[in-house]
């Protein structure tokens, strides 16, 4: 009798501590999603400034154009930006958004959607935000745009340039 105590003992001595173990959820962990980099992360400031791609500088400002924001479609939709340089064209900016700047602002840059049509060379611009020193949106304006010549010489014609050398769709 007592053997068959000890037996059933035992058995239950195997059995409950697999029985006690709960099931736990496993977390899919990718094995290849680390990071390892002698480098330190880059701030929000370096990652925007590394998202623009200077196209051209002039006495009015440094004409930059997002490289990613160019779309593969009829015509051809480009981000591009001016950051303003000439002293007179950033008095008349200030001066005209005098209402909206606040106190020590000043008008620094501005956005305009682009879209040119490649084979017409013709080109308009859909919208258009001007920006404070501190990135603070002071006006914006969208529309359907007028299709316009690309005037020779002018960041648009520069960009236009760029376009056609670089289209692998037409």
């Amino acid at each position: 009798m007592y053997k068959f105590l000890t037996v059933i003992l035992l058995s239950w001595l195997w059995i409950l501590p697999a029985a006690a173990a709960e099931p736990q959820e496993e977390q899919a962990v990718d094995p290849w999603a680390f990071e390892l980099s002698v480098q330190p992360k880059k701030t929000e400031a370096e990652l925007e400034a590394e998202r623009w791609t200077l196209l051209m500088s002039s006495e009015t400002g440094n004409y930059l154009f997002e490289y990613d924001s160019i779309k593969p479609v009829d015509e051809r939709q480009v981000l591009m930006r001016t950051v303003f340089k000439d002293t007179k064209v950033l008095e008349q900016l200030n001066k005209n958004y005098a209402a909206k700047l606040e106190t020590g602002e000043q008008a620094a840059y501005c956005d305009m959607l682009l879209v040119f049509d490649l084979r017409k060379q013709l080109y308009k611009t859909v919208q258009t935000k001007v920006y404070t020193g501190e990135g603070r949106i002071i006006d914006e304006r969208s529309g359907a745009g007028i299709w316009k010549k690309v005037p020779g010489q002018s960041f648009a014609d520069t960009l236009l340039k760029f376009l056609l050398k670089n289209d692998k769709h037409n």
